[in-house]
C-alpha cells in the first residue's frame, strides 16, 4: 500500500473512498481531475480487501469440494501431468520445496499419493496419485464450477471488462517483477 493511502486517513476512510470510486464507476461518471490520487488509493484498498475476501471464500469452496486449495492444486497437477518430481511440483505451484514436502507428507499419510523412485535417476523421487484420478478431477471440477458461478452473476460486458482489466494488471505485475529481478525472470504471478 502506498504512503499516500496512510496519509489520507484510516482504513474506514479508505474503504469509503473505494465505495465512492465504485459508485462513480458504476454510474459511468469520470472522477474529478483532482481525485486521481485518492481514486488510485481507494482502488488499492478495495483490491486488497477483495483479494483477502476472495482467498478466504475460495478456500471454503475448495474445502467443500474435498481438499484445501494447495492440496487440490498439487493433486490436480499430478492428475494432469502424471507422476511429478517434487521440484517440478514446487515450480508449478509456485511454492517452496519445503511446502511441497509438507503437502506430500500429509497427502501420503492419507493414502492419496505416494513417493516412488525415478526409473532412470536414483537421485529423483516422483510423486504419483494413489487415489482415483476421477475423484481428483471431480473435486477440482467442483471447485472450478463454484468460482465460475461467482462470475456468472456479472453481465457479459462486465465479464469482458473484468477479464481485460485483470489481464492488464497481471501483465503489469509480470513486467514489474521481470524488471525488478533482472536476468532471473521470476515473477510473482
Amino acid at each position: 500500500m502506498s504512503t499516500a493511502s496512510f496519509e489520507s486517513g484510516s482504513i474506514d476512510v479508505q474503504v469509503a473512498q473505494a465505495a465512492q470510486v465504485a459508485q462513480v464507476a458504476q454510474d459511468g461518471i469520470a472522477a474529478p481531475a483532482g481525485d486521481s490520487d485518492s481514486s488510485v488509493a481507494a482502488l488499492a484498498v478495495e483490491t486488497e480487501a477483495f483479494v483477502d475476501a476472495f482467498e478466504r471464500w475460495a478456500g471454503r469452496k475448495a474445502v467443500a469440494a474435498g481438499e484445501s486449495i494447495p492440496r487440490l492444486r498439487l493433486l490436480y497437477a499430478i492428475h494432469c501431468h502424471g507422476p511429478q518430481k517434487m521440484a517440478d511440483l514446487a515450480d508449478e505451484l509456485t511454492v517452496t520445496p519445503r511446502n511441497v514436502t509438507a503437502l506430500v507428507d500429509g497427502l501420503e499419510a492419507e493414502g492419496l499419493v505416494r513417493r516412488v523412485p525415478h526409473s532412470t535417476d536414483r537421485r529423483v523421487t516422483l510423486v504419483e496419485l494413489t487415489c482415483s484420478s476421477e475423484l481428483v478431477a471431480a473435486q477440482f471440477g467442483a471447485y472450478q464450477a463454484s468460482v465460475e458461478r461467482l462470475f456468472s452473476g456479472l453481465t457479459v460486458k462486465d465479464q469482458s471488462t473484468l477479464l481485460r482489466l485483470l489481464t492488464t494488471l497481471h501483465e503489469r505485475m509480470h513486467a514489474d517483477a521481470g524488471s525488478s529481478t533482472g536476468a532471473k525472470g521470476t515473477s510473482d504471478d
